[in-house]
């Protein structure tokens, strides 16, 4: 049952790890995976070819962005694509050791690049309805913030991983990226279950 107080918890305690997990999946997407597949050896033609429509999701989002609004609320929403994006990275881990594994990680990308464009219109209706407008207008730095910290952690941080897994496992990296993408899944698991407990009942959703 929804209590008054858990209808407005302090938004120091939600809004940084909520544009964190925003911002993740994104940089994993787009970015994570290309060095990935440069590093076991696709070439760049298909490198650039298949991973680029992996963008599409974030520039189509509109269109089911009414559905996010009418079904469930976007608590809801923002949970469930949460357990989505890390069944998607869990995918991808268990796949890279296969002898397909291109076209099967681009599959679990996808589901990941589409549950994190569906996750962006929950995580952004939730801020609106959430906050009041002063608290809106403090923390639009705030989720800025935390977005672009997932940016250089995915670029900078997710990569080093790899590496020193790479390092261990020399005669088969696919086993440090599977590791790596393990451990991504892991993370997000951790944020669904805070976020499960954290995020507040707004009177609104």
């Amino acid at each position: 049952m929804k209590s008054e107080k858990a209808e407005s918890r302090n938004a120091w305690f939600w809004i940084p790890s909520l544009y964190f997990t925003e911002g993740l999946p994104y940089v994993i997407v787009m970015t994570v995976s290309v060095i990935m597949y440069k590093r076991l050896e696709i070439s760049n033609t298909d490198i650039a070819l298949y991973t680029s429509w992996l963008y599409l999701p974030w520039v189509i989002k509109p269109l089911w962005s009414p559905v996010v609004d009418i079904l469930k609320t976007k608590r809801f929403w923002i949970i469930i694509m949460q357990l989505v994006i890390g069944a998607g990275l869990a995918g991808v881990a268990l796949t890279i050791p296969t002898d397909n594994f291109f076209k099967y990680t681009l599959a679990f990308l996808w589901l990941t690049a589409f549950s994190s464009a569906t996750h962006d219109i929950s995580a952004d209706g939730f801020y609106m309805i959430g906050l009041s407008k002063h608290d809106q207008a403090f923390f639009v730095g705030i989720r800025s913030t935390f977005y672009r910290i997932a940016m250089i952690t995915g670029q900078g941080l997710l990569v080093m991983v790899a590496g020193y897994f790479e390092e261990l496992h020399p005669e088969n990296i696919t086993i440090a990226w599977s590791i790596t993408f393990a451990i991504l899944a892991g993370l997000i698991l951790v944020f669904v279950i805070y976020h499960k407990f954290i995020l507040p009942y707004p009177k609104n959703d």
